[in-house]
C-alpha cells in the first residue's frame, strides 16, 4: 500500500498576519475601555464634588434657621446687600451666637460671642435679609426684627463654564 505524501506540512502555530490582527483589535478595544472608564470616572469626581457643595450649603441653611428659631433677639446683623454678612444673636441661655463669611476663604465661621470655628466651605455668598412682624417689610433697626431670611450662594463648575446657585429659607425668631 502506498501512502500519500503531505506536500504541506500541518501549521502549529498563528501566522504573523493573525498575530497582528489580533493585537491591533486587542489595542482598540483597551484604549476604548479607558477613555470609558477616565470619563466616568470625570464625571463621579464632578458629581461629588457638586454634592458636597450643595450638602455645605443645605447644611448652613439648617444651621441658620434652626438657631434663629431659638433666638430670643438680634444684636447685630449686616445689611441685606452685603454678600459677606455677619449676625449675632442672643440665645435664650445668654450665650451671644455669631456667624461670620469670610469672602476671601469662602467660609462661614460661628462661634460665642466671636466667629472662630469653620462652619461650612465653599460659600461664595451669604447674606442675611431681616424683616419686621409683617415677615414682608425690611428692616435695619435690630429690635424690630422678627424674621431672618439668610441667602447662601455657591458656585459649581461645569464642563462648559460655572453654575451659580442660591439658597435662602426664612426663619421666625422664637420670641415673636
Amino acid at each position: 500500500m502506498k501512502t500519500k505524501s503531505n506536500s504541506h506540512p500541518s501549521r502549529a502555530g498563528f501566522s504573523l498576519l493573525e498575530l497582528t490582527v489580533t493585537m491591533s483589535m486587542l489595542a482598540i478595544i483597551s484604549t476604548a475601555s479607558m477613555a470609558l472608564v477616565r470619563t466616568s470616572y470625570t464625571a463621579w469626581n464632578r458629581h461629588d464634588d457638586d454634592h458636597t457643595q450643595r450638602r455645605e450649603a443645605l447644611s448652613l441653611q439648617r444651621h441658620l434657621s434652626r438657631h434663629i428659631r431659638q433666638a430670643i433677639s438680634v444684636m447685630e446683623i449686616s445689611a441685606s446687600s452685603d454678600v459677606s454678612g455677619n449676625m449675632s444673636l442672643l440665645m435664650s441661655s445668654g450665650e451671644i451666637y455669631v456667624w461670620d463669611h469670610n469672602a476671601t476663604t469662602n467660609q462661614v465661621l460661628f462661634g460665642i460671642d466671636t466667629a472662630t470655628s469653620v462652619l461650612a466651605t465653599d460659600i461664595d455668598e451669604l447674606s442675611f435679609t431681616a424683616y419686621g412682624a409683617d415677615g414682608s417689610t425690611e428692616v435695619t433697626d435690630v429690635g424690630l426684627v422678627h424674621a431672618i431670611t439668610p441667602t447662601a450662594t455657591y458656585v459649581l463648575a461645569r464642563p462648559t463654564g460655572t453654575a451659580t446657585y442660591t439658597t435662602s429659607c426664612q426663619s421666625w425668631l422664637r420670641s415673636w
